[in-house]
C-alpha cells in the first residue's frame, strides 16, 4: 500500500501518494487508492504534476485505480454545478 497524505485548501483536496521503496530505490504501485476527506458530491480529479485528468469520483466512495512510480500528486476539485 502506498503512503498517503491529504491536505484541504480553499475547497480543494490535495493528495500525495508515495510507493514503497525497494532496496533504497523508488518503488511503483498499481492498484486502488482511496481519496479520504471528500464530502458526498462529485469531484474532478487530476494529476497536477503531469497534467492528466483522471475523471470524476463521488466523495462518499472516492477510489481510483492508479499506476505510478515514486509518487503521485492529485488535486480533487468540486465538479461543475456542485
Amino acid at each position: 500500500m502506498p503512503e498517503a497524505y491529504a491536505i484541504e485548501k480553499d475547497g480543494r483536496m490535495y493528495y500525495a501518494f508515495y510507493a514503497p521503496e525497494t532496496s533504497g530505490r523508488p518503488g511503483s504501485w498499481a492498484g486502488e487508492v482511496e481519496l479520504r476527506g471528500l464530502s458526498s458530491k462529485a469531484y474532478r480529479v487530476a494529476d497536477y504534476v503531469h497534467h492528466n485528468d483522471l475523471g470524476t469520483v463521488n466523495g462518499s466512495a472516492a477510489k481510483l485505480h492508479v499506476e505510478f512510480s515514486g509518487s503521485l500528486l492529485l488535486e480533487a476539485t468540486p465538479a461543475s454545478g456542485q
